[in-house]
């Protein structure tokens, strides 16, 4: 895979890709023939997804996320997988990371107050001050849906404070977000009854796997027994991986992607999440002990024995949880849940260290995954109008320092400033332009610049020019301060920009049409020739 963490999507309706989606066809099929004749840790896909109940005869295509109120651009992974699955008669599948924290993943909304001033705001799911607490220790897993109170406040604050693009918008979801309330519980099947409402916008449908189930089956038990049972190897190669990784994009931080896994007091930190009967999420760690395998919890009390003989019937008796952490968690989904997986630009980044650790493992070629991402903005065209406004503040300065230095650039630059200046600018500068004791003063000017050519009239000239530049400059007042207004107005539009131009907004900021665009865009992505650009497609294809 390419370096592509500086990929995203900058404009409104593009799209990325890694490698070009025609290719994901042929490399799911590859993919599919590897993993029917391979065994991995003792574990063949076809055992683990006749254990977990998945489709046996058919190539699985698995995308990926925590469950969250999906934008655009993690929609997308669905939509790619939607359309793979289709293209090779295979199955769309999605693995909900419910075993994420909701402090991982803020939800804002653009305001616009009434200065015109823009910010994003916060969007809080819970009113009561208990739920408000519990929210910030208690994984998704274990959470309760969104408050009907919180999420009425929401959609009553937005039809005040939203852009007015998308208040008809939030308007159409709104009876269906809090009427689904009433039918969904916990936050998982709040999210699943989201996730249906767009595939049922795009005519698409999937499997749906919570993660916290996969995570208690007995193919994953297995998986984290090998695990277990190859401590030292495991660390290692972990770490290794991510050193590589580091050293091959110049990485200084190390905690990029993700922290090295630390060993203290003979035992090994492990990339897994140990969650105690009061859903509390902790870091484990382990080491063998002769045939036993200890482990414990960070900052918790006591530690867990199981034996290595018999440890996947003893993990499942534990009464502390095991999930996994990101790197993990996807390697286990590549290795045995599906033929295809397809990542957003941000988990791309650590499962290449994933592929390292594969390979350091197994000494084979890891398998091929896809990439892909969307932009779509609430208001597009107050995006671009902004964008075009905030091209000219280097103009603005530019003309700023001119005539400071050359005032009488006013007269005889005036098809530039014309051109280079906003529109709203020009009605001072015309005025001065107009005003016939500037020119003249303007025209003297460049007479004496012509004097200082003379020796005998150097020092004279040299002295009126000082003089007509204080007097023309001091004559622009209005012009100065239209100046100074327009990059004060600029620094505005930028928070204003940078508001509309956030990318992860909401599902129910955007319309339903949006929705089928995209399906209908990646549709296209898939037939179209590698070696085009999305920004080369035709315009029925973007």
């Amino acid at each position: 895979m390419s370096a592509i963490q500086d990929k995203t999507p900058k404009n409104h309706g593009e799209f990325f890709f890694d490698p070009p989606m025609p290719q994901w066809k042929e490399e799911a099929l590859r993919n599919r023939e590897r993993l029917v004749k391979q065994a991995l840790w003792g574990l063949t896909s076809h055992k683990a997804r006749t254990i977990l109940k998945l489709p046996l005869d058919q190539p699985l295509v698995l995308s990926g996320h925590q469950p969250i109120f999906f934008h655009p651009g993690v929609w997308a992974k669905c939509l790619a997988a939607s359309t793979l699955a289709e293209s090779i008669s295979g199955t769309a599948c999605h693995l909900i990371t419910d075993t994420a924290m909701t402090g991982e993943y803020i939800h804002y909304l653009p305001e616009v107050e009434e200065n015109g001033k823009c910010r994003r705001k916060q969007l809080d799911f819970f009113k009561t001050k208990d739920m408000r607490q519990q929210e910030k220790t208690i994984p998704y897993a274990h959470l309760p849906a969104p408050e009907l109170a919180a999420l009425e406040h929401l959609f009553s604050d937005a039809q005040v404070f939203c852009p007015e693009v998308t208040k008809p918008r939030l308007r159409l979801f709104e009876e269906k977000l809090t009427g689904g309330l009433k039918k969904n519980p916990t936050w998982n099947e709040f999210h699943l009854y989201t996730l249906k409402m767009l595939d049922e916008i795009c005519g698409t449908s999937r499997l749906y796997l919570p993660g916290s189930k996969i995570w208690s089956s007995e193919p994953f038990l297995q998986f984290m027994a090998n695990w277990l049972i190859n401590l030292p190897e495991m660390t290692d190669f972990y770490n290794q991986s991510l050193d590589e990784y580091r050293r091959k994009y110049n990485i200084t931080h190390d905690l990029t992607p993700v922290p090295n896994l630390k060993f203290e007091n003979w035992y090994f930190e492990i990339p897994f999440w140990g969650v105690t009967k009061y859903h509390q999420r902790h870091s484990v760690w382990a080491k063998k002990d002769g045939k036993k395998i200890v482990l414990k919890v960070k900052g918790g009390e006591g530690s867990y024995e199981l034996s290595q003989d018999n440890l996947v019937p003893e993990l499942g008796k534990l009464v502390l949880t095991l999930w996994p952490k990101a790197i993990p968690q996807t390697l286990f989904a590549r290795m045995y849940l599906c033929d295809f997986f397809i990542h957003g630009i941000g988990g791309a980044g650590y499962e290449e260290v994933g592929d390292m650790i594969f390979t350091k493992t197994f000494k084979m070629k890891p398998l091929t995954y896809g990439v892909v991402s969307a932009t779509y903005l609430v208001d597009p065209e107050e995006s671009q109008g902004l964008e075009v406004i905030l091209k000219k503040e280097a103009k603005i300065e530019q003309w700023g320092r001119a005539l400071a230095q050359n005032p009488e650039y006013l007269f005889t630059k005036a098809d530039l400033w014309q051109k280079d200046l906003p529109v709203f600018m020009l009605p001072k500068f015309k005025e001065c332009f107009n005003n016939e004791k500037l020119k003249k003063l303007a025209e003297e000017k460049a007479l004496w610049v012509e004097s200082l050519k003379d020796p005998a009239k150097k020092a004279e000239a040299s002295q009126k020019i000082k003089q007509i530049n204080f007097t023309l400059y001091d004559g622009y007042t209005d012009v100065i301060k239209v100046l100074e207004q327009g990059l004060f107005d600029i620094g505005k539009l930028k928070e204003t920009r940078d508001v509309l131009g956030g990318r992860e907004y909401p599902f129910f900021c955007f319309t339903p049409e949006t929705f089928v665009e995209m399906k209908d865009k990646i549709r296209d992505f898939a037939h179209v020739d590698q070696n085009i650009s999305h920004h080369d497609l035709p315009k029925a294809a973007k």
